[in-house]
């Protein structure tokens, strides 16, 4: 009597556990989230003071979000700061946007003399990167934004200088 039950409650658990799965399987993809404003951004800096992405209205700007914990973004750090004064005078405003405590960053770019703003992400600041394809809210990650504050590049992972240059260079002679 007991292994009858026992058969019977598997056979009725796999029943349910299926119609479960083929519910949760037929449920439609919600539509693609439009590109967020990252120009609307308003994120403290490393003194806090509250800075917006649109201080900067007519010029393209190249949104680096990286963190000091972050290999990748440690390694492309040196290239970014090396590009910055050529790509600055051509009208193309650097900004890192760093996912960490004010202190940590601090510290950080004391030591490594960045020559450009670092903001402080928030914890939802990744989040408006979801829509831009970075479903698991990696690091790094990198933005372009035109003038109207359009995304016109983005790339996930550790930045390709040959890459990079290639895009700046577009976007500058467009300019």
């Amino acid at each position: 009597m007991n292994e009858k039950l026992l058969k019977g409650g598997v056979i009725v658990s796999t029943a349910l556990l299926l119609a479960l799965g083929f519910h949760f399987r037929s449920e439609p993809i919600p539509p693609p989230v439009a590109p967020p404003s990252f120009g609307k951004l308003i994120l403290p800096d490393l003194q806090g003071t509250p800075q917006s992405l649109r201080q900067w209205p007519q010029r393209y700007r190249l949104i680096n979000f990286w963190a000091p914990w972050c290999t990748p973004c440690r390694a492309e750090l040196p290239m970014l700061i090396r590009l910055y004064p050529q790509w600055s005078a051509r009208n193309i405003q650097f900004i890192g946007i760093a996912m960490d405590t004010r202190e940590s960053v601090s510290a950080f770019v004391k030591t490594h003399s960045l020559p450009y703003p670092d903001l402080i992400g928030q914890d939802d600041t990744l989040t408006l990167t979801k829509s831009l394809g970075n479903a698991q809210q990696g690091l790094p990650m990198t933005v372009l934004l035109d003038h109207r504050d359009q995304v016109v590049w983005v790339k996930l992972g550790q930045l390709d200088e040959a890459e990079l240059t290639q895009e700046l260079a577009r976007i500058s002679a467009e300019n």
